[in-house]
């Protein structure tokens, strides 16, 4: 949904977390020239695999989740998106079709900054664009890490670092220790690129050892050292 309301970058109260913290007004007038925001609900497509991005989107609320469907058919998310990250970074830089798909996991918004506005900032400050480089170094070596995990881990451990990941982006609540995402099991497994089925067995494993607590979607981590040991040795 199309929200009329004007979220001006220059105003931004998450701008200090952001790529722009250090543009000077000028360059963030520049940005907000035919910038929108649009609202999705819980489940709803951001943008989908094979289409072409309409400029740099931006996470202002919510969260996301990017994945690939595999040649079976079964998904895999190969990230997790929080505000104020950016999503289909690549395929924008690369001025080529998103390879992969975004869901909202909860009701979230994103603002969309026209792309020629952000290029044109780029060419016009060599910081701004060594900091995209970094960006774009950070996720190359992010997917290789996960990559070599996915491939050479056993469940437990996939399952574990998947857990890991969700509370690395996350958090978790400081009232209960609850990670703050409501993940659904299969979410769970596409994370861990295994089976929904392995995902539960798994998951009630780790609860009998005591590592987590499970409430219907809710999962509380209760020994984060113990996770990060399976997620090492497998055990």
């Amino acid at each position: 949904m199309l929200d009329t309301e004007m979220h001006d970058c220059l105003c931004c109260s998450k701008k200090v977390h952001s790529l722009f913290s250090e543009l000077s007004c000028d360059e963030l007038i520049i940005l907000n020239e035919n910038k929108y925001k649009v609202s999705y609900k819980a489940g709803e497509t951001i943008y989908k695999a094979g289409t072409r991005p309409v400029g740099l989107l931006c996470l202002y609320q919510g969260k996301v989740k990017i994945s690939r469907m595999g040649m079976n058919g079964t998904e895999q998310i190969v990230a997790l998106k929080k505000p104020v990250d950016f999503i289909g970074f690549r395929a924008l830089m690369e001025e080529k079709y998103f390879l992969s798909s975004a869901v909202a996991l909860e009701p979230s918004s994103v603002c969309i900054i026209n792309k020629d506005n952000f290029f044109k900032t780029i060419r016009n400050n060599a910081n701004l664009a060594l900091r995209v480089i970094r960006i774009l170094a950070r996720e190359l070596n992010e997917l290789e890490g996960r990559l070599l995990n996915l491939t050479q881990k056993h469940v437990r451990a996939r399952l574990a670092d998947a857990l890991l990941i969700a509370h690395d982006v996350y958090g978790q609540s400081p009232d209960d220790g609850v990670l703050n995402v409501s993940l659904k099991r299969a979410d769970l497994a596409a994370l861990a690129n295994m089976t929904t089925a392995n995902a539960i067995r798994v998951l009630s494993s780790f609860a009998k050892e005591n590592v987590v607590e499970i409430d219907k979607r809710n999962i509380k981590i209760n020994d984060l050292n113990a996770l990060n040991e399976i997620s090492v040795w497998g055990r």
